[in-house]
């Protein structure tokens, strides 16, 4: 149970989000960062977030990140071969985790960021044990709030037409009202701009508390809106 979102920015970067919120069964909850670097890779960095059980997302993000230094560090090209390893991985966590996968699904957000200047990241998705790229319309989400960020993405989020400060502006927005109205979602949240623009990862956490605090709600926006611009019928009385 969590929220994890993916934006394609308007340089070809990628926004990384999700709340904080790690949900033990329902039993306990504590606060973490869940977007998982993989740095130390010769030709890209990949960044993991994503919802599901506890032992199989932690199983993924540790053997995802052993498999991918190895092939590294033997001199293999992860860039060109990065899908064969990673859907390599997800298969035999799929195996070790058959039992807990059958009633409660994993899905995750994958990007492969590649350091050549010519190349923008690769935003993936997972279906079972395996990757999907995620092209048109440029954005994905996964986890318990998918339905409230799905809504409000689809009338918020064009590709191309928002700057990294309003992208920042609308994800922290949607992330407020799914953890408002989502079973699992909340604690903060964290957000990571990917090789937007150049190669550097730029870090959000503490301070997205404070933009969604300046955020209108929705009933101050719309109620704002309204009265300046609906027409309404002569004989309905103000």
């Amino acid at each position: 149970m969590t929220l994890a979102m993916a934006f394609r920015c308007t340089k070809g970067g990628i926004l990384l989000c999700s709340d904080q919120e790690w949900n033990d069964a329902g039993v306990s909850k504590r606060q973490t960062n869940k977007n998982y670097r993989i740095s130390g890779l010769l030709s890209c960095e990949v960044f993991i977030s994503g919802a599901g059980p506890d032992s199989a997302v932690i199983r993924a993000w540790t053997e995802m990140h052993k498999s991918l230094v190895e092939a590294s560090n033997a001199g293999r090209d992860i860039v060109a071969e990065h899908q064969a390893i990673l859907e390599s991985v997800l298969s035999t966590v799929y195996r070790q985790c058959a039992k807990v996968l059958k009633s409660w699904s994993m899905n995750l957000l994958i990007i492969v960021a590649p350091r050549a200047l010519d190349r923008v990241p690769m935003l993936y998705r997972t279906e079972g044990d395996l990757l999907v790229a995620v092209g048109d319309p440029h954005y994905y989400s996964v986890g318990s709030g998918k339905p409230v960020a799905d809504y409000l993405a689809d009338r918020l989020y064009e590709f191309g037409r928002l700057d990294k400060r309003s992208l920042a502006t609308v994800a922290a927005f949607i992330l407020r009202e799914a953890g408002e109205s989502s079973i699992g979602v909340g604690s903060g949240a964290n957000m990571n701009f990917i090789h937007e623009g150049d190669k550097s990862i730029g870090y959000m956490s503490g301070c997205i508390k404070e933009m969604q605090d300046g955020i209108p709600s929705l009933a101050e926006a719309i109620n704002s809106y309204w009265p300046d611009h609906m027409k309404f019928p002569d004989w309905i009385a103000s």
